[in-house]
């Protein structure tokens, strides 16, 4: 039970740790704080991830069990009850960790994230008021023509307006609006509406909340109103500065020259690689030793996990990533042609940052129009200076990757199979 009004009314909040399920006895998620594995299991797949320190260390152990063909069991007689956080401070920091977390979850396993950073689910989450709730009643299963044994109460899924609504993007867009409409009087009454639309939620939260009866007072409601109108804001805002920051390699890592690669390659050589092997070996051969290598020398990547188009991604630097995509071809008497494509991707603060420069230069140039010559040649300047890092960033791995080709028993050739006697 809870010992505060704010207690009791954080625990009737959006964002607590809460089971995410498939059926009744399947779940997509459950909580570290009440999780139990198999030791053998949990060994399979190396354990929990040290580089989850604040959360998200129980949402990457459940995703990695089921890729590994593994099924997460519910047990709902197996819960442990915890207290919630106490203030509204201390609930603000958790969301913070929780915002911080996605994103990090986000470089390791892409396929499960929408293009805003919020985790794809295809389960329910079960326990708490929902916005859908005032427009879509739940639905129970009564089995055919009534026969079922155990009728159940089950939720629709839920729709994403909610979300969508309380979101830091549609705030952002409200404020824009809402400045614009200063000037504009036609639209005054489109940010009003769009407000409007981000209470919505939080209000369906404070009146569907169930709060313990003892601590059930208008203050506490309205603690619930104003907690889930913020929460999505404080953990948006987290998410979204953890990933512009960025999952970068250590800068000392990529100026350091790869030991025994050689001469580089040219700059336009260096973004298709290929290697001959006449004693079979292959592509995972290569992409093992090129895995070993970033883990010696420090460099932050991520690997395939089965529903991406690249086989690694490597997290550069500020401004660029790095995707590696192989293939292998097959010749006669177990000779192979390892081809490795090395592409270059600019990072998402790379973008914010070419489009902020872009508008600017747009805007200065539309003010003074004798200088546009001039803002013109400054940002081809940057471009130009963009680019290069990039390329040679590319040249850099293309070094380690011809350093594991060695390793991996692979002879770098000119881009066709060597002629067969």
């Amino acid at each position: 039970p809870a010992k505060s009004p704010i207690s009791a009314a954080v625990a009737a909040c959006p964002g607590a740790p809460t089971h995410v399920l498939l059926s009744d006895t399947e779940a997509e998620h459950i909580p570290g704080c009440n999780m139990a594995y198999w030791k053998s299991v949990l060994e399979e797949i190396g354990g929990f991830d040290p580089e989850f320190r604040t959360a998200g260390d129980d949402v990457d152990l459940c995703w990695r069990l089921m890729q590994a063909g593994h099924r997460v069991g519910f047990s709902p007689s197996a819960l442990v009850w915890h207290h919630r956080r106490f203030t509204m401070q201390a609930y603000f920091r958790q969301q913070r960790g929780y915002g911080e977390a996605e994103a990090m979850l986000r470089f390791k396993h892409m396929q499960y994230f929408d293009p805003q950073g919020s985790a794809r689910w295809k389960g329910v989450i079960y326990g708490l008021p929902r916005f859908e709730r005032v427009f879509h009643r739940p639905i129970i299963y009564h089995g055919i023509f009534g026969t079922g044994l155990f009728q159940c109460l089950y939720p629709k899924p839920s729709s994403p307006w909610a979300q969508l609504v309380s979101g830091l993007e549609w705030n952002a867009l409200t404020l824009f609006i809402f400045l614009v409409s200063i000037q504009v009087e036609p639209i005054r009454i489109v940010p009003l509406l769009m407000l409007a639309a981000t209470l919505l939620p939080a209000i369906s939260f404070m009146v569907l909340a169930r709060i313990e009866p003892k601590h059930d007072t208008v203050l506490a409601r309205l603690t619930v109103f104003y907690l889930a109108l913020i929460q999505p804001l404080v953990r948006d805002w987290a998410r979204y500065f953890t990933w512009l920051k960025g999952k970068r390699t250590p800068d000392a890592v990529v100026q350091t020259p790869e030991k025994d690669a050689g001469p580089s390659l040219p700059l336009l050589r260096s973004r298709l690689l290929s290697f001959w092997s006449e004693q079979g070996r292959e592509r995972v051969h290569l992409l093992a030793e090129i895995e070993k290598i970033l883990e010696e020398e420090g460099w932050r990547y991520a690997q395939d996990t089965g529903w991406n188009s690249w086989d690694i991604q490597i997290f550069a630097n500020r401004w660029w990533h790095v995707r590696l995509r192989s293939l292998t071809e097959i010749y006669p008497h177990g000779r192979r042609l390892t081809r490795v494509h090395q592409g270059i991707v600019p990072t998402t603060f790379s973008v914010l940052f070419a489009f902020t420069a872009i508008t600017a230069d747009v805007l200065v140039a539309l003010a003074y129009p004798a200088a546009l010559p001039f803002f013109l040649g400054i940002l081809a300047l940057a471009g130009v200076g963009w680019l290069w890092t990039g390329w040679q960033l590319r040249r850099r791995v293309g070094d380690l990757v011809r350093v594991a080709a060695r390793r991996a028993q692979l002879l770098p050739t000119g881009g066709k199979a060597p002629q067969m006697s």
